[in-house]
């Protein structure tokens, strides 16, 4: 079953067919397999991340055929094209640079929450927002994110955070806004955030896709939106 790989080295990309040895009869394998098959045996300098293995960290997701996905749990098939996120700058061969996204609520989070220390319930909506992986792949094609990229407009802070938003900065302001012990402040100090990130951007966007199937824009984006008006 022949992959091909998309390696960047110096800011040139390169194609490179890897043939992958299946472990067994009929397998499919992820493309986290064929990653590291191709490591071991033909490209052994071949850049990428993986952690858990199991879907949990979201450090792995690589683009395949274009579309953001997770590595160690997505399967490929002979004449797929695997290559880094196409969402953020690319480091080397499958790594891209996260930190941006990563920093950007970084001075607007409220100081006040410490902790659910109350046991107090939380919503089933906040509950299903904490099965964020930070995979980053709800970057892709989103209009808020794009601004970051655009060279023209390139600016970041002191952290190196992006300037723009994206629908992972807004799911962990939303968060916030749900959180039982946060206060009425609180929730105003999120959605400011939100509001200074871009999310007036949102209301012209058909809506955003999570890798773990996160509702984004019934949960995230229109709550968000109907809260500002």
């Amino acid at each position: 079953m022949k992959i091909e790989l998309i390696t960047y080295r110096k800011g040139q990309a390169r194609s490179v067919e890897y043939e992958y040895i299946p472990r067994e009869a009929g397998e499919r394998p992820m493309a986290l397999d064929v990653l590291l098959q191709a490591q071991a045996t033909k490209v052994s300098d071949l850049s990428f991340r993986y952690g858990c293995r199991n879907r949990t960290c979201g450090i792995c997701t690589v683009d395949i055929n274009g579309k953001p996905r997770i590595a160690c749990r997505s399967r490929v098939r002979a004449g797929d094209k695997v290559s880094a996120v196409s969402a953020l700058p690319v480091v080397r061969d499958m790594v891209s640079t996260r930190d941006g996204v990563a920093r950007q609520l970084r001075g607007k989070l409220p100081i006040s929450l410490r902790g659910n220390e109350l046991n107090v319930e939380a919503p089933s909506d906040y509950h299903a927002l904490t099965a964020c992986i930070e995979c980053y792949a709800c970057l892709d094609h989103c209009p808020m994110h794009a601004r970051n990229l655009d060279s023209d407009s390139d600016e970041r802070d002191e952290n190196g955070a992006y300037r723009w938003g994206s629908p992972f900065s807004l799911l962990k302001l939303q968060r916030i806004r749900l959180d039982p012990v946060a206060t009425a402040s609180d929730r105003e100090q999120a959605l400011s955030a939100a509001m200074d990130l871009g999310l007036e951007i949102c209301r012209k966007c058909p809506g955003c896709k999570c890798g773990v199937g996160i509702d984004l824009k019934g949960k995230v984006i229109q709550p968000l939106l109907a809260a500002d008006g």
